[in-house]
């Protein structure tokens, strides 16, 4: 999606690359951006936001959605998804990972690959946020401007936990890509390089790959979320016990998917 700067500041090209190539397995197969809650998906709710994101002055915004695991039905409920954020076809471009397995980083070298040349900077998005918000998309890209110098890569931390939206510089996107390396790999390597910026909040470590964190997030909402139908048929992980699962406080730590 692409806005044009309304002020004679330099203006910011920010590629953003978002996640939504796994296989939702401990929550019994489903696609988790189609979780749904009053007819609006997670998928629709990112775009929305990313949308809201893309009217501050001075920046442009180019989207690649990767897929791989129930690429066909994220590919089906795409159309009313760009709708409800108010977004035209156009808006983003989809990249399909042909074999995606545990590994996210193949998933994101595939979005980096897809990005215009002319990107300056790239914010990499999981799929399956509930909580996070154009609010806290915007706070995380200005913290990235402002990161100390020296510093190539923005992650967001969460008491030594690290989350999502990770942002990177265009350069560090491009040397990922040559050589294969995974995002957490070269954090292990260049950690002088990585800005591990304390997050205002838990939102960027808050996703669902748990029956637990869908019970939570139903929990603290109020709200009645529901899995995809495409999904109701699958074999579901071992059963969980919901009371407990929605009685966790917000702030509770569980596994997490690998980090890119």
């Amino acid at each position: 999606m692409t806005h044009p700067p309304r002020s004679a500041t330099p203006t910011t090209r920010l590629g953003v690359v978002l996640l939504a190539a796994g296989a939702g397995t401990r929550l019994g197969g489903v696609p988790k951006c189609l979780i749904h809650h009053g007819g609006h998906t997670l998928l629709a709710r990112t775009l929305g936001h990313l949308k809201t994101l893309a009217s501050a002055p001075a920046l442009t915004i180019d989207t690649v959605l990767v897929l791989g695991h129930h690429a066909p039905a994220i590919e089906a409920a795409l159309p009313t998804a760009l709708a409800q954020a108010g977004l035209p076809p156009s808006a983003l471009r989809c990249v399909h990972n042909p074999a995606p397995g545990d590994e996210p980083a193949d998933s994101l070298h595939l979005g980096l690959a897809a990005l215009p040349a002319e990107v300056t900077t790239v914010m990499v998005l999981l799929a399956d946020q509930p909580w996070l918000d154009a609010h806290d998309l915007r706070e995380t890209l200005q913290a990235f401007q402002q990161r100390p110098a020296g510093t190539t890569a923005l992650v967001p931390m969460v008491d030594g936990e690290p989350g999502h939206p990770v942002v990177l510089a265009a350069g560090l996107a491009q040397a990922l890509r040559a050589t294969g390396a995974s995002l957490r790999q070269w954090r292990r390597t260049q950690p002088a390089a990585v800005y591990a910026w304390p997050a205002p909040n838990r939102h960027p470590v808050d996703d669902l790959d748990t029956p637990a964190d869908l019970d939570r997030l139903r929990a603290r909402t109020g709200q009645a979320w529901e899995l995809p139908a495409s999904g109701q048929t699958l074999s579901p992980p071992a059963p969980q016990t919901g009371s407990m699962a929605a009685a966790m406080p917000p702030d509770s730590h569980r596994p997490r998917e690998s980090h890119p």
